[in-house]
């Protein structure tokens, strides 16, 4: 089943031919093209990933203090406040 899938897409992408040309594409760059394309993608990617850390912290403590409070309201903390 899989193998007719699979056949019907490398027949709609040729991805050896989009690789093939991107591989020549990056060959043909010069030396301070190929440095200025390095320096803006490692850029790129430190932010990126600082970014992902920052949101991953956020999304960290919200579920710890959303956890925290479900523990409490199952522990019967509340019951004097809610009545």
């Amino acid at each position: 089943m899989f193998s007719g899938i699979l056949d019907t897409v490398e027949g709609l992408f040729d991805i050896n031919a989009y690789l093939q040309d991107g591989f020549d594409f990056v060959v043909a760059l010069s030396y301070v093209e190929k440095l200025v394309f390095v320096l803006v993608g490692s850029i790129v990617t430190v932010l990126g990933f600082f970014e992902l850390i920052k949101k991953l912290s956020k999304l960290i403590i919200v579920i710890a203090i959303l956890g925290g409070l479900w523990v409490l309201y199952n522990s019967g903390t509340f019951d004097s406040f809610i009545g």
